[in-house]
């Protein structure tokens, strides 16, 4: 017998999440460091947590615990010499760091995240040196854009969730504006698209959560001979299609179905109401 997926409803595809944190966010760091150029103690130990560290353990993670197979990694080859960004849907807290472990590998990844990634004193010291880029406030924005600058200028790879908040296991792809692809536009940088899908596990399959997918795109170049508004709407659109493709396939296992709240069975009164 076939399990039946949970429903949760949600009232804006744009902004509900439900990742589940109870991280309370707190305002952006005044004096809050994206780059530490002259800081080799910082480096070195930040090289040290990522590579022998959180790397391996993580990878595990996702191999045992997720399932974790990646499908179009070749696609990627002909970019371990240059800097690239990467954007995919977002159904994970595991996000954070898959990338990191399964794409982009073994070129380092930086990830851009919301800001209450940083909110925890400690833990902000630990992500940053892991690769987080927390998305800032406006105070903060042009430090921000001169570190996404650098870290591309160094050839490494910057990871983008364009639908910006977390839904679980979700089997479809949520509308996205095409702000977040101004940076690729505007560095005239190539994009790999990804889409995570889910399959069933082999084992028990209807009382297990379901593995993870991951489809890699070839390589998506802005043209830069339109102007920089056109060459988002080109990288959004053609990113938005290869997920959409992806997320479609009958293999993708739909464990928890998002619906519209409209759609919510009405309240059924009874006499005693």
């Amino acid at each position: 017998m076939n399990r039946k997926p949970k429903v949760v409803y949600y009232d804006d595809p744009l902004n509900d999440d439900f990742a589940g944190t109870s991280i309370k966010k707190k305002p952006f760091p005044k004096h809050f460091k994206y780059l530490h150029k002259h800081n080799f103690l910082f480096s070195a130990l930040s090289f040290f947590l990522y590579y022998f560290v959180a790397f391996p353990v993580l990878w595990l993670v996702g191999k045992i615990g997720y399932g974790v197979k990646v499908k179009g990694k070749r696609n990627t080859r002909a970019l371990f010499r240059r800097g690239v960004f990467y954007y995919g849907n977002h159904t994970q807290i595991a996000d954070g760091w898959l990338t990191q472990c399964f794409l982009a590998n073994p070129k380092r990844t930086y990830v851009m995240a919301d800001s209450d990634a940083i909110s925890i004193p400690f833990v902000r010291t630990l992500v940053m040196m892991l690769g987080c880029l927390p998305i800032p406030d406006m105070e903060h924005k042009e430090a921000f854009e001169e570190a996404v600058r650098c870290r591309y200028a160094q050839k490494r790879a910057i990871a983008v969730y364009p639908e910006r908040h977390i839904w679980p296991y979700s089997t479809h792809i949520r509308p996205f504006p095409d702000d977040s692809f101004i940076y690729p536009a505007t560095l005239g940088a190539p994009v790999i698209a990804f889409c995570t899908t889910y399959r069933k596990p082999l084992l028990f399959p209807n009382h297990r959560k379901p593995k993870m997918t991951i489809h890699l795109s070839r390589p998506i170049y802005p043209d830069m001979k339109k102007s920089i508004p056109e060459r988002k709407k080109q990288l959004r659109d053609a990113v938005y299609e290869f997920m959409l493709d992806y997320s479609a396939e009958e293999e993708n296992e739909e464990y928890i179905a998002y619906l519209p709240r409209e759609k919510q069975k009405p309240h059924l009164q009874t006499r005693d109401e």
